[in-house]
């Protein structure tokens, strides 16, 4: 067996702060109160400006789910409050305990109560609070091997375990809202960008003081006013600055800004993950509008402001943004109206690509090169285990973190099945430390897990593992294998596939597909026509189509020269992609037959009747004094070429010269089997660092001849993506755009999926291939 290809693979280098959700216990009456706890501790964890709190009863709807997916966790916790934290939101708790167990006397009460207020509260809501972070951590896939989970609970103590306090890394004074201060649903709006601090001060605030803070959120003016007294370059617990980190995304920052309607906490839980993923997020829990709304509408005529609600319908909440609006404050003086800086749309609508990642600001885009082998579907697997090093300013005995790991030329989607099994190399220990696909690469806890001797060295006690890099092969298969799906390759997937490896890649493919080359190629096709070949240039045999260097130099393409054309046709001959040879008749049969140049000899046989045949001037045509060199196209390159295959090369190359997919990996077609049977066909698919697409490509502009059909087409697509975990699905033609009656399928098919409660991707049309091509999602058609 060959040894397999060895490459160095370029990686970029990252440490970070554990992503953490942490679900808080939730009751109706409480809820405001109970989130505050929750995020009076996240704010203690060293990762909390990355990290965010959930209400129990925010898990579970589609809009916050959809967010908590993209946000992408390292741990999903359930957050534990201490007796103190339960007797200070229910006063009196304790009291009742100790009269009810009996217990009296000055010195042996406040021993009891001093013991009891650092014990863990496990009352019923906190109960449900671990049941639907155990969910929530099996669906999204986190930091976990097999039924252990690494981390699961965030307590009321200051035991941190996994996690490194806040304390242990900032280098300033930090600031909070003091908890006993967050008791409305306009204090925990503005406390979610700063933070909370466990400080005993009383007091109160007005309402509109809270509002105006939410919405100024944490610029410094606003931080003097709000926390008087704050010691120079003091920062808010939840900036990105107190933990020494930064937030990067790989994208185009986007200008919208985001407001939250709706005083529920799905509405807290849906702006809390927004914050995260996209930054500049509002939540405005009070209906009636105010003289703070002049910070709403303070943005630039390009910084529009979209405006969504979870529990409030559409229509209501347009109307409470336009009462905001008609009553806001501070007016644009012209003599034309001022245009409306928003717009209301849907949660599920929100752009959630590119999503924010908060690392260690002095360890992050740092290169590495690491020795991989390349396997026969395209994984790589490193052939040795990472070096262990200590990022610049982190302590490895005082502090944990993330390592993530890059490959700019081979992105890996994070998928929740994509865990320690597919990106781990063979042989490599599950146990040595948490390893996971993550922000478009592979991440893993950057300490050993395992067993670590006491006084262990530096390498001993940090993880070093060897890591796997799937292919998109790979990444389907393992995809589909959660609900029961296989992967397999159609027949022009594989003719896709032994071209791509006569031509060394899938971009030199799809450039061909681009190319004038392709043109050419049509010649080849058995109903190519033959016109302004000259003459005996041009033989249609029963077995192929062969042309002669004349009628490739006739081929009608001025933008094409000789030159080029015959280095294109070396180039094709060397690569396998067209054979050189001789036409030949037979002497013992009428049979007029291609030979490549590999099997011609003085003497040859005849392949219909096996008989022996002299090279001589009766055998070859045309009839010459001299046999002419003619060229035959590959079987697998020939058939591709008669069954319109650029049509879906066209459109795999199209979309890898956009931003976000310039180095996405991709599969040809293939189809996908659902018990055994064949359930759908796509064209193609690609794995970028933030998702999954699947695609269908056309050379007309139709699903199918009947109503009947094409929404049969349109719900095999969409349940294809569903199946495998793809965010999106792409409708490729040839055509300047698709029918009209496509469209309305499509549209159909997934306003019955959403009503159906079932997974609908993001769909696009790709039209104009090969001509003008333009992408449009399907909501702007």
């Amino acid at each position: 067996m060959p040894d397999q290809p060895f490459v160095f693979l370029p990686l970029s280098y990252a440490a970070r702060p554990p992503r953490v959700v942490v679900v808080a216990p939730l009751d109706d009456t409480h809820w405001v109160q109970w989130t505050a706890a929750a995020l009076a501790q996240l704010s203690t964890v060293w990762g909390c400006s990355g990290s965010v709190v959930v209400p129990a009863s925010a898990v579970g709807h589609p809009a916050v789910d959809r967010c908590l997916a993209r946000l992408d966790p390292d741990h999903v916790l359930a957050y534990t409050p201490s007796w103190a934290t339960y007797d200070a939101l229910y006063p009196g708790a304790i009291a009742q305990l100790l009269a009810a167990k009996g217990i009296s006397g000055e010195a042996g009460a406040a021993q009891f109560e001093q013991m009891l207020r650092q014990e863990p509260w496990n009352g019923r809501v906190v109960h449900d609070a671990e049941t639907v972070a155990d969910n929530l951590r099996s669906q999204i896939g986190t930091n976990r091997q097999e039924s252990h989970v690494q981390c699961s609970h965030l307590f009321d103590d200051a035991n941190a375990h996994e996690l490194t306090p806040l304390s242990a890394l900032t280098p300033t004074p930090v600031l909070g809202v003091p908890r006993n201060l967050v008791t409305s649903a306009e204090a925990l709006a503005y406390a979610m960008h700063v933070g909370i601090e466990a400080s005993g001060i009383g007091g109160q605030i007005p309402a509109e003081q809270w509002r105006e803070a939410a919405l100024r959120s944490t610029d410094s003016p606003l931080l003097s006013q709000m926390h008087p007294g704050t010691p120079d370059g003091a920062h808010a617990a939840r900036s990105h600055e107190a933990g020494r980190c930064a937030a990067i995304t790989r994208g185009f920052r986007r200008r919208e800004r985001v407001a939250v309607l709706g005083d529920r906490p799905e509405d807290f839980a849906l702006a809390e993950i927004l914050r995260q993923i996209r930054g500049a997020v509002t939540w405005i829990p009070w209906t009636e509008p105010g003289v703070s709304d002049m910070w709403l509408f303070s943005g630039s005529a390009s910084d529009r402001l979209l405006v969504t609600s979870v529990s409030l319908s559409m229509e209501e909440t347009r109307r409470r943004i336009d009462a905001r609006w008609e009553g806001r404050p501070v007016r644009q003086v012209g003599p034309t109206p001022e245009e409306r800086s928003f717009e209301v749309v849907e949660p599920g609508d929100i752009d959630l690509t590119h999503p924010f990642i908060v690392v260690l600001k002095d360890a992050w885009d740092q290169p590495r090169s690491l020795p991989a082998t390349v396997e026969p579907d395209g994984s790589l697997q490193a052939s040795l285990p990472l070096a262990a090093e200590v990022p610049r300013g982190l302590d490895p005995d005082k502090h944990r973190w993330q390592v993530t790991l890059t490959a700019t030329n081979h992105p890996v989607p994070p998928l929740g099945v994509l865990g320690s099994p597919a990106v781990t190399a063979p042989g490599q220990s599950p146990w040595e430390t948490f390893v996971r696909a993550a922000d478009g690469g592979i991440t893993y806890w950057s300490h050993r897990y395992d067993f670590v001797p006491s006084g262990a060295s530096l390498a001993g006690s940090l993880a070093s593992p060897r890591l796997a890099w799937p292919g998109i092969k790979r990444i389907l298969q393992a995809a589909g294998s959660v609900n029961g799906i296989a992967l397999l390759p159609s027949p022009a997937g594989k003719r896709a596939a032994i071209t791509e490896r006569l031509l060394g890649s899938r971009a030199a493919l799809e450039a061909l597909a681009a190319s004038p080359g392709w043109r050419l190629l049509d010649h080849f096709t058995p109903n190519a026509i033959n016109a302004n070949h000259p003459e005996g240039s041009w033989w249609k045999l029963k077995s192929a189509v062969v042309l002669s260097w004349e009628a490739i130099a006739a081929h009608d393409n001025k933008g094409w020269d000789l030159k080029a054309r015959r280095e294109q046709i070396d180039q094709w001959t060397s690569q396998g992609v067209l054979r050189r040879g001789l036409i030949l008749g037979c002497g013992h049969c009428p049979i007029l037959e291609f030979y490549p140049l590999a099997e011609i000899n003085q003497s040859y046989r005849c392949r219909r009747c096996g008989g022996d045949n002299q090279l001589a001037k009766d055998r070859w045509r045309p009839v010459a004094d001299e046999p002419s060199w003619f060229y035959d196209l590959h079987p697998a390159v020939l058939e591709l070429v008669t069954n319109n295959g650029d049509v879906p090369l066209l459109a795999t190359q199209y979309l890898r010269n956009q931003y976000e997919a310039r180095q996405a990996l991709v599969c040809e077609e293939f189809e996908l089997l659902k018990d055994g049977s064949r359930f759908v066909e796509l064209d193609f698919a690609l794995a970028t660092t933030e998702e999954l697409w699947l695609g269908e490509a056309k050379s007309n502009d139709s699903l199918g001849k009947s109503p009947r059909e094409r929404r049969s087409e349109a719900s095999k697509l969409m349940e294809g993506c569903a199946l495998v975990g793809a965010a999106g699905l792409i409708l490729a033609t040839t055509r300047a755009q698709w029918a009209d009656t496509t469209v309305e399928a499509l549209r159909q098919e997934r306003q019955g999926r959403l009503g159906a409660g079932k997974p609908v991707p993001w769909i696009s049309l790709l039209t104009g291939l090969g001509t003008a091509p333009k992408l449009t999602p399907l909501t702007s058609v």
